[in-house]
């Protein structure tokens, strides 16, 4: 029995200090809630949720020091859905970041797939603006009313060192991924590209950000996405507020990575977002209100979006959270016809918990 013994403990010896030498971190997040869900023309829907406030996920992250102020490191991170154990992604082992690091003292470069730069998304996102972020649901938070970027394929990613509190990040995508004609398999020509370049600011209680970025959406013969946005937050004491501001134009997906299905040119549109929190009886809470007016190239239709959430967070430790969350979403014309009508018109409420580890 030691006999059989002593090559297992001997393996995972060399295997814990294999890791120890190369400084690798397993961490994750756990995230469910009971929620409470009605869609315009559906019944309410009462179930248990997972990834509210933070996606489920779990990762491994490393870093190697070369020396002279050099590393070379990476991140591999999977989500899953806590309630039923599934992918939260089919068919990418690691489908919230893949990356390989470059950091020194010039700066870093990544490489592989990443959230882009107003995705709020991972490691490399500089989106600001909003208290309710992306987290939640899409009938209070940010991407109620704004067009985020999602996470693609194939970046190269570069964000300088920090000058007085202020970085610049750049992105470029050779094939986004994000339809299943959009990898770079083909010619540069008819690769699906993302440009992006931002600005990140953050001194003591002040942040702010403002970016651009371009789908070319070759792989969908469409016009090119182009993304303005900026955004930010103040402190003042116990208070905070929240601003930001976007123009989509020829944008192939509404709020709420929604397809918009119309057309090559797509919809065009303005959002606005504004919040406030206060810290009290050891929590925050949360307000936030989101707009956005815009309409379909294609057909001229307009359509504007109103919603509102609110949530108090309260944390138990430094990785567990509970949180409570109400939010109510409507649009109008467009967007109430039948393609789009419960996507865009329905009320959540929720009670949730987030451990971290």
């Amino acid at each position: 029995m030691i006999k059989k013994l002593l090559p297992a403990a001997l393996l995972a010896a060399l295997s814990f200090n294999a890791l120890a030498a190369s400084n690798v971190t397993l961490y994750g997040v756990i995230d469910e809630a009971v929620t409470v869900t009605k869609h315009k023309g559906e019944s309410a829907v009462v179930k248990l949720d997972n990834g509210i406030y933070a996606g489920s996920r779990f990762g491994l992250r490393g870093v190697e020091d070369l020396g002279n102020g050099n590393s070379v490191g990476f991140i591999l991170e999977q989500g899953f859905n806590a309630d039923d154990g599934s992918e939260a992604y089919g068919g990418k082992a690691f489908s919230r970041e893949a990356l390989l690091q470059v950091k020194g003292n010039w700066g870093e470069f990544a490489f592989g797939r990443a959230g882009g730069l107003s995705s709020d998304c991972g490691t490399y996102t500089i989106l600001h603006g909003a208290a309710l972020w992306t987290s939640y649901y899409t009938d209070g938070n940010m991407a109620s009313a704004f067009i985020n970027t999602d996470r693609m394929d194939n970046l190269v990613i570069y964000k300088s060192p920090s000058f007085s509190g202020a970085t610049i990040t750049a992105m470029y995508s050779n094939g986004t991924g994000l339809n299943s004609t959009g990898e770079d398999d083909k010619k540069w020509s008819k690769n699906s590209h993302y440009y992006g370049i931002g600005l990140d600011y953050a001194h003591n209680d002040t942040v702010f950000s403002a970016m651009w970025e371009m789908l070319d959406n070759k792989d969908l013969d469409a016009k090119s996405t182009q993304l303005f946005t900026l955004g930010g937050q103040q402190g003042f004491g116990n208070w905070t507020v929240w601003a930001a501001y976007q123009y989509a134009h020829n944008s192939q997906m509404l709020p709420g990575w929604n397809y918009a299905g119309q057309g090559n040119k797509g919809v065009s549109q303005h959002a606005v977002t504004a919040a406030i929190g206060y810290k009290i009886a050891g929590g925050e809470w949360k307000l936030e209100g989101n707009y956005a007016h815009g309409k379909s190239n294609s057909t001229n239709e307009k359509y504007n979006i109103w919603s509102a959430g609110t949530a108090y967070e309260y944390p138990l430790s430094n990785r567990t959270l509970v949180y409570l969350y109400g939010g109510y979403g409507k649009a109008n014309k467009l967007l109430n016809t039948s393609s789009y009508r419960s996507t865009f018109n329905s009320w959540t409420l929720c009670s949730g918990i987030s451990h971290s580890f």
